[in-house]
């Protein structure tokens, strides 16, 4: 039986609203060669970008197994940093965007995916300032002013955050470096709005976890 291993790239990014029963594996200390293409993988944040794997030198051995992983099908789950080390390992091009989007959005569905489909009537918060070009052989499903949601093979990748909690958005928000990343935005009424919202957001994340788990 296949097991869910979520891969952590941050300390400060961890699984939220996503099952506590999920076995997490840190980015830096994992041992790719271990990992069973028959498992399913979570593939976390972080605060990095995907091309810094020079800086973080980790990430090129990330990418390397995911380059793999994808092409065997594996079943794999990118989440914002996630799912741009999903793009960039196979072909397409992570990058940093010269805005930021930041709060909740209500998504643009270019096509149907009966996986994702749970997020179309709701919106999804997104705090991010990385984006990507996606590879040839992958689907673009839904997209605001960045791509959102895109599949390749058996792995999808999530631009926004549907594990977004108030812990975690407390956390990412502690820093001086957030602060200042934010500075243009409301974010006392963004954070009300999310908080307000919360319930239904993880409502949908276990919804959209159960399927992904069953497909």
């Amino acid at each position: 039986m296949s097991k869910t291993i979520a891969i952590i790239n941050d300390p400060d990014v961890t699984l939220g609203t996503l099952p506590t029963s999920i076995e997490t594996v840190n980015a830096w200390e994992a041992e790719w060669k271990k990992f069973s293409i028959n498992d399913n993988y979570i593939i976390l944040g972080g605060h990095m970008g995907a091309y810094e794997d020079e800086k973080y030198d980790y990430l090129k051995k990330e990418k390397h197994w995911l380059k793999n992983a994808v092409e065997n099908n594996t079943k794999i789950l990118g989440i914002c940093l996630g799912a741009q080390l999903i793009a960039d390992s196979t072909g397409g091009e992570a990058y940093l965007s010269k805005e930021i989007e930041f709060g909740l959005k209500e998504l643009n569905f270019i096509q149907q995916d009966n996986l994702v489909d749970v997020f179309q009537s709701d919106q999804v918060f997104t705090w991010h300032r990385d984006t990507f070009d996606l590879p040839d052989e992958a689907f673009l499903i839904a997209e605001t002013n960045f791509p959102q949601i895109f599949k390749i093979q058996n792995s999808y990748g999530l631009q926004f955050h549907p594990e977004i909690n108030k812990d975690l958005f407390t956390t990412w928000y502690s820093s001086e470096l957030s602060k200042k990343e934010l500075i243009d935005f409301n974010v006392e009424k963004e954070s009300s709005n999310l908080f307000k919202h919360s319930d239904n957001l993880k409502e949908k994340m276990l919804d959209f976890y159960s399927l992904w788990i069953e497909s």
